[in-house]
């Protein structure tokens, strides 16, 4: 993670700052401009959160580790959007854990400063029920469409969202359980991927190769 100078508050973020609208009093003093780079956590899992972030740019995935090891996919994060919003009016005690998929530019608001006057401002509030409608509905239209359509649809919807760099990295064990389906079923449809010229397989991941043909692929 990378703090942006204090000044750019000051500059060309505060000139852009997005949550002016959000509040009914000035919470650019207890905010902050933070980078994460892919791969970075944004969240550390299990953890007690301090910060209310707000995804200015990126992309971030949601998991969860489960005792045995194994690591699930929950859901992906695209600017803009909160982040450790269920944190803040205390739905749950610690974090889930959130990584950056792609560099991610965040306002860091530091809770611990403002808490009472952020959960007793109506506009804050009205604004933040709307998004975690939004998110509710956003969730309810993937599952839907994880229930409708074939998984080289979905696959080729997963592909564009968490690749990088044209480059397509995520565990087969974590996508397949994400997507619903076997293990066994994923490599076979990104095996016909390959072959077909949508995908070339390399080792550092699979580079997409036709961008245009995964996109038509996805439209569901």
């Amino acid at each position: 993670m990378k703090i942006v100078e204090q000044d750019s508050l000051n500059g060309e973020c505060r000139h852009n700052f997005p949550l002016s609208d959000f509040f009914s009093f000035d919470i650019r003093p207890y905010t902050s401009v933070v980078k994460f780079e892919r791969g970075e956590n944004i969240l550390e899992e299990g953890r007690q959160v301090s910060y209310l972030y707000y995804l200015a740019g990126g992309r971030a995935k949601l998991f969860l580790s489960h005792e045995n090891g194994r690591i699930s996919l929950i859901n992906f994060l695209n600017a803009p959007c909160f982040i450790g919003e269920m944190e803040l009016i205390g739905a749950q005690s610690v974090s889930s854990g959130v990584t950056a998929i792609t560099p991610c530019l965040c306002y860091r608001i530091h809770v611990s400063e403002c808490k009472d006057a952020i959960l007793g401002d109506t506009k804050f509030l009205r604004r933040l029920c709307l998004f975690l409608g939004q998110k509710a509905i956003a969730n309810t239209d993937v599952y839907s469409k994880n229930q409708s359509y074939p998984l080289e649809n979905r696959l080729a919807s997963f592909i564009l969202l968490t690749s990088y760099n044209g480059v397509y990295r995520e565990r087969h064990l974590e996508a397949s359980e994400f997507l619903g389906v076997t293990y066994r079923h994923l490599l076979y449809v990104l095996a016909g991927f390959v072959k077909s010229g949508i995908l070339e397989k390399t080792t550092q991941g699979y580079f997409i190769r036709n961008i245009d043909e995964l996109q038509l692929l996805a439209r569901m």
